[in-house]
C-alpha cells in the first residue's frame, strides 16, 4: 500500500483521536490549515467522509467489532476500536475501497500506530468482511444499525411514526448538503451567479429564497477568492428563514443574542443594507473573535459585540431582537455528528433552564411594540413549542405573531411558528416563534 494511502488513513485516526480523547469538535479539526497545507483536495473530500461517516455509525462499527473481539470490547483501547472503525467504515459503505484494501489498510494503519496489535486487527477485519445482516426490529436493532443512542431512540418513538423516525435517521447518516449565500453589500444577485456561471460551477438556488445555493464544487468554493474576500458564506437556508421571520427593516434598533460566530447576524445587516445599530452578545470568548474579526476585514462599524450571560445580564433597550438559545441541536445531526454521542438525557432539561431563563430576561429590555424571534436548533418540544407557550402564559403582555406573515407557509406547524423537519433536501432541522410585547 502506498505512503500517500496510509498517510490519510493515519490523518483520520489522528482527527478521531482528538475528537473522542480531548473532546476537540469535529468541525474545528475538519477547517484546520493543516489539512489544506498536506492534502489534495480529493484526500480531504475522502478524510471528510470517513470521520463523519465514522461518527455517524459509530454504535453499529463497534457492534461489528465487538462479535469478532475474543475478549472484553469495553476494554480494549479507544486506538484500536477508532483503528477497526476505519477499517469497517471502508467495508459496509466505501464501494469505491476494494474489500481487500480496506482490510490491507487498516492493517497497515495498525502497523503505524502500534505493530503489536496488527495481527489482532487483521482477524477481525476478516472474520467483519464476510458481513452480518441485522434485522430492523426494536430499540436495539435501530441503535445498531443508525448508530443513534437508545434514549434518543425510546424519546422519538413516544413522539413520531416508525416511518418519520426512519426518515430522520437515514437523513441524520447522509453527508450533509452544504449551503452557500452570497454577501448583498458586496455584490449583486445577477453579479454573483453571472460570476459563479464564469468559473463554471454548476449551482442550485433554494427554492425560497434565493440568496442561498449548493454546488457540487464545495472545495473549489472554499478555497475560492469568492470565500475569501467574503462574497459568499456557508449558510443553511434554515437559517435564513429564521432571520426572513424577524423581517428586519432598516433604521432599528436590533439585538443578536447568542450571535456568535455570527451567521444570522451578518444576513440580518445585509438585508438592511448595513443601516441599522445591531447590538451582539454572546459569553463564549472564542466563538465571538470570529464574528469579530469578520467585521474588522469587512470595516463593518454598525455591530456591537458584548460578551454577556443573557440569562441574567443587563443589555441594551432594542426594537427587534433574536436569540438563537443554547439548544441539544437535535436538528442538525447530520453534521454535528459528535453531538449524538455527546447528548444526554438529562442535557434536555438543563438546557430548558437555561432557555426559560435567557427568553424571560432579555425580553424585559423589548421595547413596546417591538418583536422578539425565540430560535433553536432543536426538534425537541421541550426546547421548542413549550419554553414559548410557557413564556406566554406567564407573560400576559406578550401574544405570538404567525409566521406565516413572513415565510411560506410549508414550512409553519399548528401553532403559528416556523418549524423544519431535517429533510433529504438539505434543512437543518429547525424552530423558531416570532413574539410582539404590547404592554
Amino acid at each position: 500500500m502506498n505512503n500517500s494511502t496510509i498517510k490519510v488513513r493515519h490523518q483520520i485516526f489522528k482527527i478521531l483521536i482528538d475528537n473522542e480523547i480531548n473532546s476537540i469538535r469535529i468541525d474545528y479539526l475538519l477547517s484546520s490549515d493543516f489539512l489544506v497545507k498536506n492534502f489534495s483536495d480529493s484526500d480531504i473530500r475522502f478524510i471528510h467522509k470517513v470521520v463523519y461517516g465514522i461518527i455517524r455509525n459509530k454504535t453499529k462499527l463497534d457492534y461489528y467489532s465487538s462479535k469478532f473481539y475474543d475478549g472484553k470490547f469495553k476494554k480494549l483501547l479507544v486506538k484500536y476500536k477508532i483503528i477497526l472503525r476505519i477499517g469497517i467504515y471502508q467495508l459496509f459503505y466505501m464501494d469505491s475501497v476494494p474489500d481487500y484494501a480496506a482490510v490491507d489498510t487498516t492493517v497497515d494503519l495498525c502497523k503505524k500506530v502500534d505493530p503489536s496489535k496488527r495481527n489482532l486487527v487483521n482477524a477481525i477485519m476478516r472474520k467483519i468482511s464476510e458481513n452480518i445482516n441485522i434485522k430492523n426490529k426494536d430499540i436495539q436493532d435501530l441503535s445498531i444499525k443508525f448508530s443513534h443512542p437508545k434514549w434518543l431512540l425510546r424519546k422519538w418513538q413516544g413522539r413520531w411514526s416508525n416511518s418519520k423516525i426512519l426518515e430522520l435517521l437515514n437523513n441524520n447518516n447522509q453527508e450533509p448538503k452544504i449551503w452557500f449565500r452570497f454577501n448583498r453589500l458586496k455584490i449583486s444577485k445577477k453579479e454573483f451567479y453571472d460570476l459563479l456561471l464564469k468559473n463554471n460551477i454548476i449551482f442550485t438556488k433554494n427554492d425560497i429564497m434565493d440568496d442561498f445555493f449548493y454546488t457540487s464544487s464545495v472545495q473549489s468554493l472554499l478555497n475560492s477568492d469568492m470565500m475569501k474576500n467574503n462574497l459568499i458564506t456557508v449558510q443553511n437556508p434554515s437559517n435564513g428563514l429564521v432571520v426572513k421571520l424577524l423581517n428586519p427593516k432598516e433604521n432599528q434598533i436590533i439585538f443578536d443574542g447568542c450571535s456568535a460566530p455570527g451567521g444570522k447576524m451578518n444576513y440580518i445587516n445585509e438585508l438592511t443594507n448595513g443601516y441599522n445599530e445591531i447590538n451582539s452578545y454572546d459569553i463564549d470568548d472564542t466563538r465571538m473573535q470570529i464574528s469579530i474579526n469578520y467585521l474588522k476585514s469587512n470595516n463593518i462599524k454598525n455591530i456591537n459585540y458584548y460578551k454577556a450571560d443573557l440569562s441574567c445580564d443587563k443589555i441594551k433597550n432594542y426594537e427587534l431582537g433574536l436569540i438563537d438559545v443554547p439548544c441539544t441541536g437535535t436538528g442538525v445531526l447530520s453534521k454535528r455528528v459528535d453531538l449524538r454521542w455527546r447528548r444526554k438525557l438529562e442535557d434536555i432539561n438543563e438546557m430548558r433552564q437555561i432557555q426559560s431563563s435567557i427568553i424571560s430576561n432579555v425580553s424585559k429590555y423589548l421595547k413596546n411594540g417591538g418583536a422578539l424571534v425565540y430560535s433553536t436548533c432543536s426538534i425537541e418540544e421541550e426546547e421548542n413549542w413549550e419554553i414559548v407557550d410557557n413564556f406566554l402564559n406567564s407573560n400576559a403582555n406578550f401574544k405570538l405573531d404567525r409566521a406565516d406573515k413572513f415565510i411560506s407557509s410549508e414550512y409553519v406547524d399548528k401553532n403559528g411558528c416556523l418549524s423544519i423537519f431535517p429533510s433529504s433536501d438539505g434543512l437543518d432541522g429547525v424552530f423558531a416563534a416570532r413574539l410582539i410585547k404590547n404592554d
